[in-house]
């Protein structure tokens, strides 16, 4: 079907093209770029009144890409927090001086990173007295007295910056940071107190300070800390766990422990929320107590058979939960509960359905029936699984009939027709095929199985044209060839064939500009289609460009598979073109 070298090769003229020069940037040495840099950082230290912040922008760009070239040279990051500092930047500072203090607990800076970092210090401390509310000034103070072993400074620049309510994420990040080092957990808890002060409802800087009551052995002062974040926010099932493990150390009945935690909810309320919080932190053993507690309690509740059903499926027992499930339909008395209903048993439905699918995949039809008999069978995937699956089989009449099911049950489903337009599909019923597909892309535009099958259905109908294709190009009507090519491609846009055949008609045509525009296209929506690259190649050598010639000649031979026997004549005049290019 593809055409031989020989009467390609009998058109072609090929010059001679001279190679290009070129041109190399070639970086800074290493010396000369810490040259540069401490430069830039001596300028900047001693003389910030008068900076040019268009010049310290510039040099921050070039600075970052030092540091990329020369990763190990941490000199050049101190370099950078010095500018970003005189650049007002102080968020960038902060977060360049977090990776140097790691550095320095791991001994990696030198003397000369630390003699600038101590020279930034001690010209940040002079600027202090003219910033007295700039916590961010003191959040950089803060990492740079951790750098320079300064720990008492340390802690008092902290708690300077949570005397204002500046980002409190960066503050509680420096908090971390310093007293994670120091250990002084007594101060940790003063200055989180300071935070709160300004922001009671701050639910992080709580986390952060029971995290530090637990340092010290106050677990009473860190459950208190955590049954506030739980009144503040009922939704945040974390804080809510970590609450009932220090509840749980404390010997605490089941009842006390509801008690201390759901002292304003009623008992079904504060069963449901206690048992989906478990559930959340992936507890289900003590989820499942709960939830056994509450449907035993208020066997009327909906909520309770739900969670059970949750959890079941997270465990896989799957017959359980749809014991449990079975219940849910029963007790549903609103239309949240119905919906949650409904939720589950797409969800349930879809473990036998996925495990299903993967077999059909592999072509185990009959596998992927008996699984689908434990799934629900009103569930509309699960009818076209097995519509699917009976096809594959040979069984039309069953798969029509699982098909005529689920256009009773969901007449104006997208899916469905789609899968009808599938099956026409593959037996080759164009007409057909188009109809259903149409059909569902009405329904739903956006259904992206329904546009991937009609353009397999218009390539269908396209494939009607090659074989007229190849005969009129062989019998060498070029003029027939483009009309049938052209008409083909109306059908099927997307068909990387027709336009394979486009390049090289013009190929054959002396067209060679217009054939390098048809094979990209060919390439583009077909790139297995390797015979590409060769014609390409011919194409630009007659077009008298060299470079590009070589490369599609070197890329048809990388990618020919080494047994393609059939295209031996144009390996070998492909490489025989390369040696006479390069010579």
């Amino acid at each position: 079907m593809k055409l031989q070298v020989c009467c390609i090769c009998a058109i072609l003229f090929i010059g001679n093209m001279a190679f290009a020069s070129a041109i190399i940037d070639r970086p800074l040495s290493h010396s000369q770029s810490n040259i540069r840099q401490s430069n830039i950082v001596k300028s900047s230290i001693s003389n910030n009144s008068n900076l040019d912040m268009e010049a310290i922008e510039l040099a921050i760009k070039e600075l970052k890409t030092k540091i990329k070239n020369n990763p190990n040279d941490y000199s050049l990051n101190a370099a950078l927090v010095n500018l970003y500092l005189n650049a007002k930047q102080y968020e960038n500072s902060y977060y360049e001086l977090i990776y140097l203090n790691n550095l320095n607990t791991r001994n990696k800076l030198n003397l000369e990173t630390k003699k600038t970092l101590n020279d930034i210090y001690n010209n940040l401390k002079t600027q202090v007295n003219y910033n007295p509310k700039k916590s961010s000034i003191f959040l950089n103070l803060s990492i740079l007295a951790l750098i320079m072993n300064d720990y008492d400074k340390a802690e008092k620049y902290i708690s300077a910056a949570a005397n204002s309510n500046y980002d409190r994420k960066l503050i509680q990040n420096a908090i971390t940071k310093v007293f994670d080092e120091t250990r002084n957990y007594q101060t940790a808890i003063g200055i989180c107190d300071k935070l709160l002060a300004i922001k009671p409802s701050d639910s992080e800087t709580r986390k952060l300070k029971a995290s530090y009551l637990l340092q010290i052995k106050d677990t009473d002062g860190a459950i208190k800390e955590y049954t506030m974040i739980s009144e503040n926010n009922s939704s945040d099932y974390k804080s809510k766990y970590e609450l009932y493990k220090l509840l749980i150390s404390k010997n605490l009945s089941e009842k006390d422990i509801i008690k201390q935690m759901y002292a304003l909810k009623s008992l079904d309320e504060a069963l449901i929320d206690l048992g989906n919080m478990l559930f959340q932190n992936n507890d289900l053993n003590d989820a499942l107590k709960y939830a056994n507690l509450l449907v035993n309690k208020f066997p009327e509740n909906a909520q309770g058979y739900i969670l059970l059903t949750e959890i079941y499926k997270k465990q896989g027992k799957l017959q359980e939960a749809y014991d449990a499930l079975a219940k849910v339909r029963d007790k549903a008395d609103n239309n949240e509960a119905i919906a949650k209903y409904n939720v589950l048993l797409a969800k349930l439905s879809d473990e036998p359905l996925k495990e299903a699918n993967s077999l059909m995949e592999t072509g185990l039809y009959s596998q992927a029936l008996s699984v689908l008999q434990s799934a629900d069978q009103e569930n509309l995937y699960v009818i076209l699984a097995q519509a699917r699956a009976n096809y594959f089989l040979n069984q039309k009449q069953q798969a029509l009939q699982y098909l005529n099911k689920a256009m009773s049950l969901y007449p104006n489903n997208s899916d469905v027709f789609c899968a009808f337009g599938y099956i026409y599909y593959q037996e080759k019923d164009i007409d057909s095929a188009k109809k259903y597909v149409q059909n569902s892309l009405k329904i739903n535009p956006e259904n992206k199985t329904a546009k991937d099958l009609m353009k397999l259905v218009n390539k269908l109908e396209a494939d009607k044209y090659v074989n007229g294709i190849i005969s009129s190009f062989e019998s060498q009507n070029y003029s027939e060839t483009m009309k049938l090519i052209d008409k083909a491609i109306e059908i099927s846009p997307d068909y990387g064939l027709l336009y394979y055949y486009k390049g090289l008609t013009y190929i054959a045509q002396n067209n060679y500009a217009a054939s390098t525009a048809a094979l990209y296209k060919c390439l583009e929506l077909d790139k297995t289609n390797i015979t590409t690259y060769f014609y390409l190649a011919i194409a630009f050598d007659n077009l008298s460009e060299k470079n590009n010639a070589l490369m599609y000649y070197q890329k048809f031979i990388n990618l020919l598979p080494k047994d393609d026997y059939g295209e031996s004549e144009k390996l070998e005049y492909a490489k025989d073109r390369i040696a006479k290019l390069k010579s």
